[in-house]
């Protein structure tokens, strides 16, 4: 049986390579996968886990090779989500966003001026966490299906790490601005139920003992 629960890093990685393979760590945790190992299933990928992953990359992102994952990461690199949003209403006092939130339009725009309501002085780098966090993911994925190498999964991880490095100054503010996306990203349908598992994970991440987040340091990648 697989223990991607706990954290031993059975493959002896530097600091540094666990942290950038902690980037990965909500969709690694949503999906069960291990936080320690640069193959999300270590050694004990199957080929029904293999081919789920192989469909998750054709169905969801549309990569079956190395050009498509460039695609894809100059989408997730450069597109705003919600900071067009924060752009367009932050300025908007509380009284403001609340009378404009209650207008009546439809049940997103609503979710999404909650949204700026309940976040527009915390997230100094939106939701960019969402899209680096789910770049992470890709990245490993990507090496599991051979559509690149080791060499070139780091390489690719290490320029995505350095985003992350250079927009957040801690694993709760990464974490924060993915969950944040995860709320965009699910704002036509946006309740507490929908997003409990997203928190659950996030909560996961930020207090158990085989969490990465608690056993890599948050500097432990320059």
């Amino acid at each position: 049986m697989s223990k991607y629960h706990t954290f031993e890093n059975p493959t002896q990685l530097s600091k540094s390579q666990l942290w950038l393979i902690a980037t990965s760590a909500m969709l690694a945790e949503l999906n069960k996968e291990y936080h320690d190992t640069l193959l999300p299933h270590h050694i004990y990928s199957t080929p029904l886990l293999l081919k789920d992953s192989k469909q998750c990359l054709l169905r969801d992102w549309e990569i079956k090779n190395l050009a498509d994952l460039s695609d894809t990461f100059n989408y997730l690199h450069n597109e705003k989500t919600f900071a067009a949003v924060q752009d367009n209403w932050e300025l908007l006092s509380n009284e403001e966003l609340k009378q404009n939130k209650h207008a009546g339009i439809d049940m997103e725009f609503s979710n999404l001026l909650s949204m700026v309501d309940d976040y527009q002085f915390d997230l100094a780098k939106s939701d960019y966490g969402w899209h680096y966090g789910r770049c992470a993911w890709l990245i490993r994925h990507s090496f599991y299906n051979d559509f690149i190498t080791e060499s070139e999964a780091w390489s690719l991880l290490e320029e995505n790490g350095k985003r992350i490095k250079d927009s957040f100054d801690s694993w709760e503010s990464f974490g924060l601005s993915y969950i944040i996306g995860a709320q965009y990203w699910k704002s036509k349908e946006y309740t507490e139920v929908v997003m409990m598992e997203f928190k659950n994970n996030i909560n996961y991440l930020l207090s158990n003992k085989n969490s990465p987040w608690l056993n890599v340091d948050w500097n432990d990648f320059e």
